[in-house]
């Protein structure tokens, strides 16, 4: 049953190719691509690679130049584009001289130019700028460690990093206002609103300067912020987001090619395909990760006496895990399963919880399986699997058991999928 999760997962993760939807994008808008005299691209994120080489091969005999951020260490060239790297979780030198420059391009695009961006996961550390030039990359680390680390959800974590970025919350399209016009292309690994993805470097949002003190307070997180930064949010000393009906971003539109729902219909489609009776459950999604797996297993418990087909919970989205000062390696997706693997033992029960992006947090994997068996065979070895919880460790754990889910960098982002299932 595991080897067919990993099967399942990998089924579903094919269908959530970017390039054939980039493609067809491209191709709809060619007509206005090609009333420019200059199209210009600039592509950030986890997907950004697959979606920037699809977009160049589309826009094949027109003039083209712009920027490509890929996740470190990806700097194979990709002409026509430039190829700066940045770094994820938090940003590197990398994921500033990348914010500079895509700064930089949009200021000199001119109404002759259009700017295509494609946007993807992961954006908002890749290209990524302090609102204050006087702020250090080692303090502006230290605070996206906390902020990242904090038990937050995603969209309250990116709320923060809009209003305190200089590229971010529409910032790199207003640069862009002078273009012709502005396209974004998402692959999304937010729940609702785009103005979420990357932090919204191209997309206005309704989020107020009061919505990221008021995260900063709950979070306890005012401490972790370099000085600078404090001192300007408690003043109110940053400048507005643009809204929503600026004129400046009047020729701006974005468009939804992949997103979470997407992920879940794939694997719906392979689990019931694989002969699985397929349950959805969204009440999962931005749960912390003990209350995430007692709903799940419960829901799971609840359906597999019904019918004579095995049942599977499905269930997207990301759960929330707030990490100790000391902690080991893994992330959500692995906390999960061991979370499940502790509540479950004994029981003929199984479950996947993986990223689609193929990383888990700080790990090489990109999440894990796990049955009742799990915590019986990780004692075997000397592993205890509560004290591993506790410390947020899981990923040496089903390393040593076999249980771990390597994909590699899998060149889409749209957030998390789980699958529990009972015999």
């Amino acid at each position: 049953m595991k080897e067919q999760l990993r099967a399942l997962f990998a089924a579903a993760l094919a269908d959530l190719d970017p390039r054939p939807r980039v493609r067809a994008a491209v191709r709809s808008h060619r007509a206005t691509f090609a009333a420019a005299r200059r199209v210009r691209v600039v592509a950030i994120g986890k997907a950004a690679r697959p979606m920037a080489a699809a977009a160049v091969e589309e826009l094949r005999g027109l003039p083209v130049d712009g920027l490509l951020v890929p996740p470190d260490p990806d700097d194979v060239p990709l002409p026509p584009l430039e190829v700066v790297c940045g770094g994820h979780p938090w940003p590197t030198a990398g994921s500033v001289r990348a914010a500079a420059r895509a700064l930089e391009l949009c200021r000199a695009a001119d109404g002759d130019t259009f700017v295509l961006f494609l946007l993807s996961g992961g954006g908002s550390a890749m290209c990524e700028q302090p609102f204050d030039a006087e702020v250090a990359l080692p303090e502006w680390q230290s605070f996206y460690r906390a902020l990242v680390g904090c038990g937050a959800g995603i969209v309250a974590v990116n709320t923060v990093r809009r209003h305190l970025s200089a590229v971010k919350g529409g910032r790199l399209a207003l640069a862009a206002a002078a273009a012709r016009g502005c396209l974004t292309l998402c692959v999304s690994d937010v729940p609702g609103d785009l103005a979420a993805l990357a932090s919204g470097p191209t997309l206005p949002d309704g989020t107020t300067l009061a919505d990221c003190r008021a995260i900063v307070a709950q979070h306890g997180l005012l401490a972790t912020l370099p000085r600078n930064l404090a001192a300007r949010l408690e003043r109110g000393d940053l400048p507005p987001q643009p809204r929503r009906d600026d004129p400046r971003l009047r020729h701006h539109t974005a468009e939804r090619l992949l997103d979470n729902d997407t992920a879940i219909a794939a694997l719906a489609r392979h689990a019931a395909a694989a002969g699985l009776r397929v349950v959805e459950e969204r009440r999962a999604d931005e749960l912390p990760v003990a209350d995430a797996a007692a709903l799940l297993l419960a829901r799971l418990r609840q359906d597999s006496g019904i019918g004579t087909q095995p049942v599977a919970v499905l269930a997207g989205g990301e759960v929330r895990v707030a990490l100790p000062e000391q902690h080991g390696r893994g992330g959500r997706n692995q906390q999960f399963a061991l979370e499940c693997a502790l509540r479950m033992q004994g029981e003929a029960a199984f479950v996947l919880s993986c990223g689609t992006d193929g990383v888990d947090g700080d790990s090489g994997a990109a999440g894990a399986v796990a049955d009742g068996t799990t915590v019986a065979r990780a004692q075997a070895l000397g592993l205890r699997a509560d004290e591993h919880l506790r410390r947020c460790d899981a990923q040496p754990l089903f390393e040593a058991i076999g249980d771990a889910v390597v994909t590699g960098a899998t060149g889409t982002n749209v957030r998390d999928l789980r699958l529990l299932v009972a015999r």
